[in-house]
């Protein structure tokens, strides 16, 4: 992830300019990872911005990634349907 891409997460999602710039500031020692980012956010009592397990993530994908996956039935527009 870079120092822009995570700033664009942070303003997206409501983070003050002075914390984003105190959030890279610890991350840049640290890395910039979505990890560190929602560490430096909860140590200032703000929500996470990448809000998921971290460590479940690639477990959850595994189980999942074996199950079939259909694309959904194409429906036509209400004109088409006639």
């Amino acid at each position: 992830m870079t120092a822009n891409e995570a700033v664009l997460e942070m303003r997206y999602n409501g983070i003050p300019e002075e914390d984003i710039e105190a959030i890279l500031d610890a991350c840049k020692k640290k890395g910039i990872t979505p990890q560190n980012i929602d560490q430096e956010l909860e140590k200032r009592g703000l929500d996470k911005v990448f809000e998921f397990e971290y460590d479940a993530s690639e477990s959850w994908y595994d189980q999942n990634s074996a199950a079939s996956h259909k694309a959904p039935a194409k429906q036509g527009l209400e004109k088409d349907k006639k």
